[in-house]
């Protein structure tokens, strides 16, 4: 659930965090379990774009303050490909999600939005690889190890995290390291996120 908080509090900083990748992959199931802490296994297909907001608590100079999580949740269909330089400008974090049931088209569809990235003046930005739907995975095959690891590799070392918004495996913990990553390329200041 979103941190609490009285209506004329403003907070610290807003960072806008995009979800990339392409339908279906489990991109709206994560946000929505991060600020509704539910799941819906019938989520539809994302139309366009969808807004999330999460407010996460954080010290700064020993005052406990929050950061504003803008979340933008990109439909992966490709006739939503051509609106994609409104959408990622001024991204401070970017997930980059694919669906663990579904490793190799998944994944490899993130290519696509990497090489758009660059185009867009955002290889630089912070990213997370999220492989989502951990739970219909009980353990990834040596092979598909093989591939995640190959893809990172190629696009420079990318943190990886594996998640389920079913389970509620590593959901928020996804948000928080995006959120530290972010802090500290820009050396923003903070205690620490509470």
């Amino acid at each position: 659930m979103s941190f609490e908080r009285e209506s004329e509090e403003q907070p610290y900083y807003i960072f806008k965090i995009c979800l990339l990748g392409q339908g279906g992959v489990g991109k709206t199931c994560i946000a929505r379990r991060l600020c509704f802490d539910s799941f819906d296994a019938n989520t539809r297909l994302t139309i366009g774009i969808d807004f999330y907001t999460y407010d996460l608590p954080i010290l700064v100079d020993g005052e406990e303050t929050f950061i504003r999580l803008s979340i933008w949740d990109f439909g992966g269909q490709e006739q939503f490909k051509q609106m994609f330089s409104y959408y990622i400008h001024g991204a401070n974090g970017i997930l980059m999600v694919f669906s663990l049931f579904n490793l190799n088209s998944t994944l490899l569809g993130l290519d696509w939005w990497y090489e758009h990235l660059i185009t867009q003046n955002q290889s630089k930005t912070p990213k997370l690889l999220i492989g989502c739907k951990s739970d219909l995975v009980k353990n990834l095959k040596k092979v598909d190890e093989l591939v995640v690891e190959r893809f990172r590799s190629q696009h420079d070392d990318v943190e990886y995290f594996k998640s389920s918004a079913k389970k509620n495996y590593n959901v928020k913990q996804i948000f928080v390291e995006m959120t530290k990553k972010i802090l500290d390329t820009h050396s923003f200041k903070y205690d620490k996120i509470l």
